[in-house]
């Protein structure tokens, strides 16, 4: 079986040295660290590695096993969808400070979508093995974390309600 690392490296994506430190300023901005202490930050940091990718690179195919998700510090991704008739659509494009593949973490399901960098990207990513050794070592950080995601999830889920109401009311 592929590593998160594995699949990350077969991509094209690189693995980018940033200090302890410089992670943590990172996640001060990002959606993820913004109900965090300094020290819970410190900690967050420690569990996750950083990345850069090129436009162009996909970081992750629709239906593709599911084991990280990512924090976006530089560049942008689009998020693209294969619909019943095959072809690519553009649900979303996302930027520095937001955070991509946490269904991936939480569900373990599939990817609902396909991940395309447009802009060169700075990431860390938390992959699953990772993400389930903080349950065990730091779990009242780990609640955090979950709850932070499933509040983007959730705020996700209240936008694309509302597109979807557009489309059905008439």
């Amino acid at each position: 079986m592929d590593s998160p690392k594995a699949r990350l490296l077969s991509a094209g994506v690189e693995p980018h040295l940033l200090s302890l430190q410089e992670k943590v300023k990172l996640l001060e901005k990002s959606k993820l660290g913004t109900k965090l202490n300094w020290q819970e930050l410190q900690t967050l940091a420690g569990y996750l590695s950083a990345w850069k990718a090129n436009s162009g690179t996909h970081l992750c195919h629709q239906g593709d096993k599911s084991d990280f998700a990512c924090m976006i510090f530089q560049g942008r991704v689009s998020i693209v969808k294969e619909d019943l008739h095959k072809t690519i659509k553009e649900i979303a494009s996302v930027g520095p400070g937001q955070t991509i593949g946490e269904m991936a973490l939480i569900d373990r399901e599939p990817r609902s979508a396909s991940v395309i960098v447009q802009h060169p990207l700075l990431l860390l990513v938390l992959d699953e093995e990772t993400f389930n050794l903080m349950e065990e070592e730091v779990p009242r950080l780990w609640g955090k974390i979950v709850l932070q995601m499933a509040k983007i999830l959730s705020k996700r889920l209240r936008q694309t309600s509302g597109v979807l109401a557009e489309y059905i009311s008439g």
